[in-house]
């Protein structure tokens, strides 16, 4: 951090860069070197710096979200913790860990958007912003619009405490690094190449299986090469089955979605699919 120029931050990740996978780390020359940091600050947003193995910064990306463990109340276009009190009641409620963009900071004031209110300015003190660590998915995004203002939609806020738990996966080089499941599950959206809304009906119906089945759902730890489950702890094997269960509903719903030329009886069956559904309307 000295090396860099970097004062008054803390160090939360780590990721070296490879530009070439065939190339092997110990001979790519200093100058061609990538590394990405993750950096938090306490009063402005934190970073993601791009700097090369001289320790020349190429490139930082600020990271421009608020991420409070505390509930907000909205005053006109002031917001609030939910732990400092008026007289009067708030117009509104912004549940605890709702992500919200920073639009600008200026002095002592930050100005945020709201779910769902892009073209709506709010301002908080300096002093009450929490900062986010690091980029939200836009599964994330996605659920937050449906539950702000708050509804009474159990699923949706369901859905985003189960994706917000975190837990620690073992990286490409061997290193632990902590991701959240819907860091999990949106690297399986990627993937199987899907919407974000055809993931999430597919993430809402895994869950649900799984917590009928008595599953106790915690982070999805995505265990590489385990092929015998009878060695594992519960917890382990809790993880395991939560994460291949996303992971085998984000297939099916990709296979409804996409067309393979490589798979005939793909095509066949989901002629089969359409006419069903026809039939069923028709009934209906």
């Amino acid at each position: 951090m000295a090396r860099l120029g970097l004062s008054e931050c803390v160090l939360v990740e780590h990721r070296p860069l490879s530009p070439d996978s065939s190339v092997l780390p110990e001979e790519i020359p200093p100058e061609e070197e990538r590394h990405a940091i993750l950096v938090r600050f306490q009063h402005r947003p934190g970073e993601w710096i791009t700097f090369t193995g001289l320790y020349e910064i190429v490139d930082r990306e600020p990271i421009p979200w608020i991420n409070s463990p505390l509930e907000y109340h909205l005053y006109g276009t002031e917001l609030l913790p939910a732990n400092i009190r008026r007289e009067k009641a708030p117009q509104a409620r912004i549940p605890a860990r709702t992500k919200l963009q920073v639009a600008a900071i200026r002095a002592e004031t930050v100005f945020v958007t709201v779910p769902g209110h892009p073209s709506r300015r709010y301002e908080m003190s300096l002093a009450h912003a929490r900062f986010a660590k690091d980029f939200p998915t836009e599964l994330e995004l996605k659920l937050q619009v449906y539950a702000f203002p708050p509804r009474q939609d159990v699923l949706v806020g369901w859905l985003l405490d189960e994706g917000r738990k975190s837990g620690f996966i073992t990286g490409m080089s061997g290193e632990r690094l902590e991701r959240s499941a819907f860091e999990v599950w949106d690297s399986l959206r990627k993937e199987y190449g899907i919407s974000v809304s055809a993931a999430l009906i597919a993430i809402k119906q895994a869950l649900l299986v799984l917590d009928r089945a008595g599953l106790q759902l915690e982070f999805p730890q995505p265990s590489q090469g385990l092929s015998d489950l009878s060695l594992t702890t519960e917890a382990e094997r809790d993880a395991f089955y939560s994460y291949h269960a996303v992971r085998s509903a984000i297939a099916a719903v990709a296979a409804l979605l996409t067309t393979d030329p490589r798979d005939p009886l793909q095509d066949l069956l989901l002629l089969d699919v359409m006419l069903e559904q026809l039939v069923n309307r028709k009934r209906d």
